[in-house]
């Protein structure tokens, strides 16, 4: 470990409510390999109701170096986002989740990029982000999967980002910033962080995850593909914005029909969102969202083929795959291709 990082390098940790999956992650982060075992890490609790403060006292035991203050609210998972990164106050800050794993095998590059300046290291590569701007921006609404450098972070960064709590995704107000000013984004050979499960254990969306009684209907139905498409006005060159719409290539791309069978319960089909994806398209793709819709309701609810491709990261391998829907309800897959793409190792 380059010690010198100690000085260098904010870790804060968001949690709330999720005592068994932080504990694994701070046995990952304190494990007798890890290179940040030896850092101040803050861990900011969001008022959780569980084991949570057990869980961390214990490890605090045995690692001084962990901080813990407890919000006396739980003010939602993206307020908390905003507040560990006013909290920031080094050259770099990385702000991690409670419910994700860890290789250290390519921190070394990190040290590097540091040392280098680098104005952000993406440290996940699940989106494969090396493809194109628009697999990079989208890898980005992933919090733990970059290391910041903070002379970005600045007041009307603070400001989109206060703005943004709202669409889900605070945090790309950041890496926004970043596109827009080309700034030098390095991305890690090999992940330094894997993605974990966002679901809580009763399977409850995490957007509202420990909220009781009436709460906004705007909130309570947003799913991210609305909360990505408002976060996308942050994108300033028209062009770049109009290519991160159509080039979602592991997902829902935003002009593609496969957006109106992305969520088949009632909140991912209300209305709002709906109309967040719409405002967003260029004049041209608004045209095809409305006719997509149109089909949708009448062609698309006998038979509906989509191309969907994967990435399959622990066998390496890409996947071509071919759905077909048959009267709306009958969904199978007609057949897949499996081969290598060019840029991915």
């Amino acid at each position: 470990m380059n010690n010198k990082l100690l000085d260098k390098l904010d870790i804060l940790l968001i949690t709330y409510n999720r005592a068994s999956a932080l504990e694994n992650t701070l046995k990952q982060l304190f494990d007798v390999n890890s290179p940040v075992k030896d850092f101040p890490i803050t861990i900011i609790d969001n008022n959780s109701t569980d084991d949570t403060a057990l869980v961390i006292k214990k490890f605090q035991a045995m690692h001084p170096n962990i901080r813990y203050e407890k919000n006396k609210y739980n003010i939602g998972g993206n307020a908390s986002i905003v507040k560990a990164f006013y909290k920031a106050s080094k050259e770099y800050v990385w702000i991690l989740a409670d419910n994700d794993d860890y290789s250290w095998e390519s921190w070394r590059q990190v040290e590097e990029e540091i040392n280098n300046l680098t104005d952000a290291i993406v440290v996940a590569t699940y989106e494969c982000p090396q493809f194109d701007i628009a697999q990079l921006f989208l890898q980005t609404t992933f919090l733990p999967g970059v290391i910041y450098k903070t002379s970005n972070i600045d007041d009307t960064v603070m400001g989109n980002m206060e703005f943004n709590i709202s669409n889900m995704f605070p945090h790309l107000a950041l890496s926004a910033k970043l596109i827009n000013e080309n700034k030098k984004i390095f991305i890690l050979d090999k992940p330094v962080v894997l993605i974990g499960n966002n679901e809580d254990k009763n399977s409850k969306y995490t957007y509202t995850r420990g909220y009781e009684g009436y709460i906004h209907p705007l909130q309570k139905g947003m799913n991210w593909i609305s909360g990505y498409a408002n976060s996308l006005y942050l994108i300033k060159d028209l062009k770049i914005r109009n290519y991160i719409i159509s080039h979602n290539r592991y997902g829902t791309e935003l002009n593609s029909a496969k957006l109106f069978f992305y969520k088949d319960n009632a909140s991912g089909k209300n209305l709002y969102n709906y109309l967040c994806v719409f405002a967003v398209l260029s004049p041209l793709d608004k045209i095809r969202f409305l006719i997509n819709y149109l089909l949708y309701l009448t062609l698309y609810r006998i038979i509906f083929i989509s191309r969907k491709e994967l990435f399959l990261h622990k066998e390496n391998k890409h996947i071509i795959q071919f759905d077909v829907r048959l009267f709306y309800f009958i969904r199978t897959k007609l057949f897949r291709i499996e081969r290598k793409i060019k840029g991915v190792s």
